[in-house]
């Protein structure tokens, strides 16, 4: 046996052998990192054509509420607003404070968008459904985009 020669498995492996199988090993280790790479490309990166949205608080000009509210019962709350063409309706958050009803009419937009005409919503119909639980006078408070509210005062029997 020569000096270069190895035992592999009980076969003799001239040094020959070693350095093409070891180049093997490379070759394949070095296309498995390629690729890994690659498909972490094609994974990872965003649609350059993916819409880019935005929330804003929708300017509130007037609220419906039934004439009479009655404790414990849910009623209906309509909202109505001017918002432009390239955006609708999100969601409500509510928080009572005391005899104080707060409401955020929140807004989502598309801020790609090139032309968006000005349109009356009545925020793509949704109904704020609310229950108050104990009776007396509440102020519904609606909060505006420039940190105002829009007030309306209601009874609960």
């Amino acid at each position: 046996m020569k000096n270069r020669d190895l035992i592999c498995f009980g076969f003799k492996v001239s040094q020959a052998n070693t350095n093409f199988m070891v180049m093997n090993k490379i070759k394949t280790q070095i296309i498995c990192i390629f690729s890994f790479i690659i498909l972490g490309f094609m994974f990872s990166c965003e649609d350059p054509n993916a819409p880019d949205y935005e929330y804003f608080l929708i300017k509130v000009d007037s609220v419906k509420i039934p004439e009479i509210i009655l404790v414990n019962e849910t009623f209906e709350i309509q909202l109505f607003g001017l918002i432009d063409g390239c955006s609708w309706f999100s969601e409500f958050k509510t928080e009572k404070q005391g005899e104080n009803i707060i409401i955020e009419a929140w807004g989502k937009r598309n801020k790609n968008a090139k032309i968006c005409p000005g349109v009356e919503v009545y925020l793509q119909k949704e109904k704020l459904l609310y229950r108050i639980s104990e009776k007396g006078k509440y102020t519904l408070k609606i909060k505006q985009p420039d940190g105002t509210f829009l007030l309306k005062e209601i009874l609960v029997e």
